[in-house]
């Protein structure tokens, strides 16, 4: 896709356009640490920062089974509920977003493209973030896990297209985890990878093209 014809635009939230490492990976940390605590298991570490960057952007129903021991997994929905707690308070005493990622986004939508969220969060989650930061303002639709019964990012896009009828249009999906691209090419959408996010140099190989910030996307989207 010429990105000079690209009409509307698909963002990932965590490493995308929300710098989850302002509180929110640690809380994770201190929600494990209370959950260890409760159930007297002394022996049980928390995940370490670069495993969970590792794991963000993975659903809630992937992501605590995996910083989990196998004979705990059954146990992942119970942690976490408790690490969110920890996560929305981090969101509201100290969320940040990326340097450049109002200001992008905004001079997006005088361009006249149609900015949509997507994220594998829950809906607490996203309400935390989406209140701090005036998300109803910088985006015409925000998509959840569990919304309408969405699952995966693949299936919010497919939302987006049909609610914002956009099906004929180009498009991009911004993301960084490979997750994000795949389902940018799904749906016939130019790939771009954000690098300055928490994916791994193999989550970038199908990507289109690269920014190293959110302000990039305008030579991109022109």
């Amino acid at each position: 896709i010429p990105t000079g014809r690209i009409k509307h635009a698909v963002f990932d939230n965590d490493g995308t356009i929300f710098n989850s490492e302002s509180g929110v990976l640690v809380a994770v940390q201190e929600g494990f640490g209370e959950f260890a605590e409760k159930h007297r298991l002394a022996d049980l570490r928390p995940p370490t920062i670069a495993r969970i960057k590792q794991l963000t952007g993975s659903p809630n129903r992937a992501f605590f089974p995996a910083i989990l021991p196998p004979e705990l997994a059954e146990m992942a929905p119970e942690l976490s509920e408790t690490c969110l707690k920890y996560e929305v308070r981090a969101i509201e005493e100290h969320g940040e977003l990326y340097d450049g990622a109002v200001e992008t986004l905004r001079e997006l939508r005088e361009r006249g493209k149609k900015l949509v969220l997507i994220t594998h969060a829950g809906v607490e989650y996203l309400t935390a973030t989406a209140e701090r930061f005036g998300y109803g303002e910088l985006f015409h639709r925000l998509y959840h896990v569990g919304l309408h019964g969405l699952a995966d990012k693949s299936q919010m896009i497919a939302q987006a297209l049909c609610e914002l009828s956009l099906d004929s249009a180009p498009r991009a999906v911004v993301g960084d985890k490979r997750a994000d691209m795949e389902a940018g090419r799904a749906h016939g959408a130019a790939a771009v990878f954000a690098a300055y996010g928490f994916g791994e140099p193999e989550d970038r190989e199908l990507a289109d093209f690269v920014i190293d910030s959110p302000a990039e996307l305008l030579d991109l989207i022109s």
